[in-house]
């Protein structure tokens, strides 16, 4: 292949998850009234390069010794708080943040937003260790790696979600799925648009909020590390506790991360 070609050529990676899901609901914003959680029980994750010098396997290193380009993991159910990271109104972007509805068929978020703790108190209030250790966040990690050709601005491309056919819950629409370098400054949030079943950025670490953002270089036998979180946004209308307490809670969705970088020259 030559140079010209190679530059235009983009590494893709792609991350599967399985999650359940929080059926119906009507409030305008929906958090729980009460200190509830809702299961994420996810299957599989796996992870694929449609590149022939890019490798990838599953958590934060590995994968400059590999030559596989496909990886799965299987995950376990993960309970799960509601949480938001800066799409509810009157919310630090970045920082994690949940709260209480109002009534048990009415999510209207009741007071204030407070910061998600870790109950050991060992980590910051409102960090991603916090929202870890306190059941708001569900995490899965992968590294990238190159053979031989040094890969640029490693990017989301695009998620999508391919609903169970046998399911009709709509966790789709309260599926969060962030996406993050290794140390967590260049970030992006991905949901469902409001009016269909594509996905959409709906905050980035970008001022603007920009898709676009960078989460690092690919250098050739080095492995550049990326985390995958998935959470439920609060203030999604699906998120109410009358839903939860009629238990309408299935699995529902696969969610596909696509990674894309550019290939330098030589």
């Amino acid at each position: 292949m030559d140079t010209k070609a190679l530059k235009k050529q983009m590494g893709a990676a792609i991350a599967m998850v399985l999650v359940a899901a929080v059926a119906l609901g009507s409030a305008t914003f929906a958090w729980f009234v009460t200190n509830s959680k809702v299961d994420a029980t996810t299957s599989t994750i796996s992870a694929q390069s449609n590149a022939a010098y890019m490798t990838i396997a599953n958590g934060t290193t590995g994968a400059n010794a590999v030559d596989t380009t496909s990886v799965k993991t299987e995950v376990t159910t993960k309970p799960l708080y509601p949480a938001t990271y800066g799409e509810q109104d009157a919310t630090k972007k970045g920082t994690w943040m949940t709260g209480f509805g109002t009534t048990l068929d009415d999510g209207t978020l009741s007071g204030s937003l407070v910061e998600c703790k870790d109950p050991t108190g060992t980590a910051n209030a409102g960090s991603t260790a916090a929202a870890l250790a306190g059941d708001y966040i569900l995490q899965q990690d992968y590294n990238i790696s190159s053979k031989g050709q040094n890969l640029t601005g490693l990017q989301v491309e695009k998620v999508t979600v391919a609903k169970d056919s046998t399911s009709n819950s709509e966790l789709a629409k309260a599926l969060r799925v962030l996406v993050t370098n290794a140390d967590g400054t260049a970030w992006v949030v991905y949901g469902q648009k409001a009016d269909s079943a594509d996905y959409e950025c709906k905050l980035s670490s970008d001022t603007s909020n920009a898709a676009t953002v960078s989460l690092g270089d690919v250098t050739a036998k080095l492995d550049t590390a990326v985390h995958v979180y998935l959470y439920y946004e609060g203030k999604d209308a699906r998120v109410t506790t009358r839903n939860l307490q009629d238990n309408k809670l299935t699995a529902t969705a696969k969610a596909t991360v696509f990674f894309t970088a550019t290939a330098d020259n030589k």
